[in-house]
């Protein structure tokens, strides 16, 4: 099976360097002119599914893909980005200072630590891996858009990457990757992004 991940396109948060996982922001110019070079990348692939975090700034770039392949998209909870508590909307430097004791925590442990008011890089990977295991069970390719933090939970799943190990790799704001996943091993073979100046 073939998935290929799409994080959705540039926000305005994302340009204002803000923490931020279940809030809303508007695409940002560069996020609305990388729709275009998204569907252009996927254009050339057989797509037999599409699945998509129901957020705004994923479904508005999912239902273009889903009208290009004539595909209905599969809004699903566990696709939604991490939820960051008391640092949503905050930017690193304003989180470290408002809640130091609790910023400092997390940076040392983000990985088990469970952000006040918001959940643990732990629990997005158990719902994204709960998910993955459901959709290979089927055959074909499928599209997923969904956020940062749920792609790298994903790949950490499908390439099985040590949780504290994420950080290796980078996924901008409308990055595509493209892992084949066959007897429960996976394989990197696409990790592209728009140069949108």
């Amino acid at each position: 099976m073939r998935l290929i991940f799409v994080r959705h396109p540039e926000t305005i948060a994302n340009q204002e360097r803000l923490i931020y996982g279940r809030s809303e922001s508007e695409y940002s110019e560069k996020g609305r002119r990388s729709i275009e070079w998204v569907v252009d990348r996927l254009r050339s692939r057989p797509v037999d599914g599409i699945y998509a975090s129901p957020l705004q700034r994923t479904a508005v770039l999912a239902d273009v893909i889903g009208s290009e392949f004539g595909l209905p998209v599969n809004y699903r909870d566990e696709l939604i980005e991490m939820d960051f508590g008391m640092f949503e909307n905050l930017t690193p430097e304003e989180a470290a200072i408002r809640h130091e004791a609790q910023y400092r925590e997390f940076m040392e442990n983000y990985t088990e630590y469970m952000i006040p008011e918001g959940e643990s890089f732990r629990e997005v990977f158990n719902r994204v891996s709960a998910f993955l295991e459901e959709v290979l069970g089927e055959n074909g390719t499928c599209v997923i858009v969904t956020h940062g933090m749920v792609i790298k939970a994903a790949i950490a799943y499908l390439l099985d990457i040590g949780l504290e190990d994420v950080w290796h790799f980078s996924t901008q704001p409308a990055a595509v990757m493209e892992i084949e996943y066959r007897d429960r091993y996976g394989v990197l073979h696409a990790l592209t992004g728009p140069d949108l100046g």
